[in-house]
């Protein structure tokens, strides 16, 4: 009768507007698969769509037929992929490697390299991708350094990886040392270290995404709810920093708060961040930021998540929606994007997820 009922909403959910898959990884147990509906932001349809062990991150290729995920394989840090057929998941590939276990995975542009972060272990790795299935290690970097935060700094904490706009040079922020680590990288994914960039003491940087033209990079800080935009030399990869702008209103209470996500529209005018509150005392928050010409911000807006924990947002590729994953409230939740202003508007939709970690969308 349950599953019969969903069959019937999902139904009417395609016959009053166009539908996205969703893919929401789950800190519980694999993957699951949601219907976003383009017209009114509903999400139903809720399916296990794989399961697995440490699926708390994932990306998608650009076809939306491989979706690569962190994994626990045997206790030990690993990277699985999955070919993605008529709605259904089938095992590519699982690869260990020599470390705890990866808090965030993403590909390089050509598709030939996949990278991960190790927040454990402070170290990040590179695999080399062939059709999908992914190869052994290429590269293991250690990270070496601290800084003030004695609780949370004092050893580096690799927390995510990503490959630059020109596809030569790789980003880490590492929360540990306040500081954005600096690679080359070749098609088989080798990485050389070439430094780094420092961020504020104590700002903790976690995610990073690039502008438009690829001109700048704007960093999460996790630590101080902020977002630091960084001007890139497009020749060399340098990182330069310019301002650093509050995710909270003036006199907002950030008391035990953290950041945890960072997207960019894909017109590039606007910066989206998601706000935790660590008490579960309801300040949840979603930040909207206006990207300037000059690749400098502004703050626009902040309006409640109406998650508790969103560990992960994404945009929706119609631009229409941003996605929230509740990793306290097990949930996930729709807000309705204004294109002109970008601003946010809750739909009142949700769905429930376990431990919603990551979202991606369907191509």
């Amino acid at each position: 009768m349950k599953k019969a009922l969903l069959a019937a909403t999902a139904l009417v959910g395609t016959m009053n507007g166009e539908m996205t898959t969703v893919y929401v990884g789950s800190g519980s147990d694999g993957i699951f698969t949601l219907q976003l509906n383009e017209e009114t932001g509903e999400l139903t349809d809720r399916q296990h769509a794989v399961k697995g062990p440490g699926m708390s991150f994932q990306e998608l290729n650009k076809a939306g037929d491989v979706i690569f995920s962190t994994y626990k394989s045997e206790k030990k840090g690993a990277v699985s992929s999955y070919s993605i057929k008529d709605g259904k998941l089938s095992e590519l590939s699982v690869q260990t490697y020599d470390g705890g276990g990866l808090c965030h995975v993403s590909l390089d542009a050509e598709e030939k390299v996949l990278f991960g972060a190790d927040y454990g272990g402070g170290k990040v790795v590179s695999f080399s991708v062939d059709e999908g299935k992914v190869g052994e290690v290429a590269s293991l970097m250690q990270h070496e350094g601290s800084s003030i935060n004695e609780k949370r700094q004092s050893k580096p904490h690799a927390h995510s990886m990503y490959a630059g706009p020109d596809n030569k040079f790789a980003y880490a922020p590492d929360l540990g040392m306040d500081e954005v680590k600096f690679y080359a990288f070749d098609e088989k994914g080798m990485l050389t270290d070439k430094g780094g960039f420092k961020s504020i003491p104590g700002s903790g940087p976690r995610h990073m995404k690039f502008g438009k033209d690829g001109s700048h990079a704007y960093v999460l800080n996790e630590l101080s709810l902020t977002v630091t935009a960084f001007a890139r030399d497009q020749e060399s990869g340098k990182l330069t920093a310019k301002k650093t702008e509050s995710v909270l209103p003036k006199g907002g209470d950030g008391e035990k708060m953290s950041c945890s996500e960072i997207r960019v529209s894909k017109d590039g005018k606007f910066i989206y961040t998601a706000n935790r509150d660590l008490t579960e005392a309801g300040r949840d928050s979603l930040t909207v930021f206006a990207v300037a010409d000059d690749g400098s911000l502004s703050r626009l807006d902040t309006t409640p998540a109406k998650v508790w924990i969103p560990r992960n947002i994404n945009l929706s590729p119609s631009g229409k929606w941003l996605l929230v994953a509740g990793q306290k409230s097990h949930e996930v939740t729709s807000h309705r994007i204004d294109e002109e202003t970008g601003k946010l508007t809750f739909s009142g939709h949700r769905a429930e997820v376990p431990t919603a970690m990551c979202i991606n969308f369907g191509r």
